[in-house]
């Protein structure tokens, strides 16, 4: 069986504009009354990470959220709507700040609660069993994933398949990170997520994508293009290809399709609506390769900190917010702003490489640098990385 990815061109968010573009989108996959009925409660889920102007494609923009939504009426469902930010800040404000909450006002849509959640038991989870949920992800029928196509440092690019971690409320998320530092764990997680919310359709916003420094202070891109699946795999995948990015260097899609999640070989994927093809930018700003595994021994750890890209903030910018010491998920913290500084500094020894801290600054003065031992002998890292291998088989032959 294959999966369909619809892709259908919108050149701009003029609300018109966009509303024809996801109304074709949605009838090309068999219309909303496919995924609806009247009666059900269905939850719009956006990408809102901090709450910011949409114009700076941090979030996706309120006009394919509004969109979605009318089609979604028609369908007689009951709409509600909501994202959690990271840190401690209430979703409200974030929501407020992107301008969803003025769309759903004037369209009645009830907002979920997305600052408290429960633990749920997913005995089929890869690498965990329980997971913290939003109140408002439980109390409804079904999702409706509103995705927008960045870049992010640590999967390379964020998507269908990492929206679904705005469904853990803010606080739980910094834990999340510190229980699973190493890339591929957390990827899984993002997997388990999304097999547990299983949400009924997927509408990336890729009218104006974020290139560079993304997922918060990145450059807006224009894509022209909004993408509709069932599949989050395949069309985080199609949302590769577009951005010339091999699928297999973003984590949370090789995990995706290696676990059953969905699809991402391109002769597993159906396109329908407008050619790929007009739309792939080969110019798109993206790191084209895999991010690098972080040993777990002390040993190798301290040996591959050298080879391992880190953030660093750029003190110009920096406005002392305080934001990523804020965000920073481990204990101790790995940033913090010492006595008679206004700069905040990192204890990279401490540092899991999650980039939190990078993701939320508002400023856009935290980047990710490769150290210059890796930029000077890039095969010393293949060289860590094969002690690392060496050593976790020798451990597997003492153990066995």
């Amino acid at each position: 069986m294959n999966s369909k990815v619809v892709i259908v061109k919108c050149g701009s968010y003029d609300q018109e504009e966009v509303n024809s573009a996801v109304k074709r989108g949605i009838e090309l996959l068999g219309g909303s009354e496919k995924f609806a009925s009247p009666g059900e409660r269905i939850l719009l889920k956006p990408n809102v990470l901090w709450g910011t102007d949409p114009q700076r494609c941090v979030v996706t923009h309120p006009a394919v959220f509004q969109a979605v939504a009318l089609q979604f009426k028609e369908t007689g469902s009951s709409l509600l709507y909501g994202d959690s930010p990271g840190g401690v800040q209430p979703a409200m404000h974030a929501l407020k700040k992107a301008g969803f909450h003025d769309v759903a006002m004037e369209l009645g849509i009830e907002q979920g609660q997305f600052d408290h959640g429960k633990r749920v038991s997913f005995p089929d989870g890869i690498t965990s069993k329980v997971l913290f949920i939003a109140d408002a992800v439980l109390s409804c029928n079904g999702v409706i994933s509103l995705p927008k196509l960045k870049t992010h440092g640590l999967t390379r690019m964020t998507g269908a398949v990492k929206n679904q971690y705005g469904c853990v409320p803010g606080i739980v998320k910094g834990e999340y990170h510190a229980r699973f530092p190493d890339i591929d764990q957390f990827s899984q997680l993002l997997v388990d997520i999304t097999r547990f919310i299983k949400p009924r359709l997927y509408v990336m916003d890729a009218v104006n994508a974020m290139e560079g420094n993304g997922p918060q202070s990145g450059d807006p891109k224009k894509i022209g293009a909004i993408l509709l699946s069932t599949d989050p795999v395949a069309i985080d995948s199609v949302a590769c290809r577009i951005i010339d990015l091999d699928p297999s260097y973003v984590p949370p899609v090789r995990i995706g399709a290696q676990c059953g999640l969905g699809y991402s070989a391109q002769e597993q994927i159906e396109i329908v609506g407008d050619p790929v093809d007009l739309f792939i930018d080969r110019s798109f700003n993206v790191v084209r390769k895999a991010p690098p595994a972080i040993p777990r021994t002390r040993l190798l750890q301290a040996l591959r900190k050298h080879f391992t890209p880190r953030p660093v903030i750029r003190k110009k910018l920096c406005t002392s917010c305080r934001r990523c010491v804020q965000v920073c998920p481990v204990d101790p913290k790995a940033i913090a702003v010492k006595e008679n500084s206004r700069i905040p500094r990192y204890d990279y020894s401490l540092c899991i490489r999650c980039f939190c801290c990078h993701e939320m600054c508002p400023s856009r003065a935290i980047y990710i640098d490769t150290p210059i031992l890796k930029k000077l002998l890039p095969f010393a890292s293949y060289i860590s990385l094969f002690i690392s291998n060496l050593y976790s088989k020798m451990q597997k032959k003492v153990s066995g």
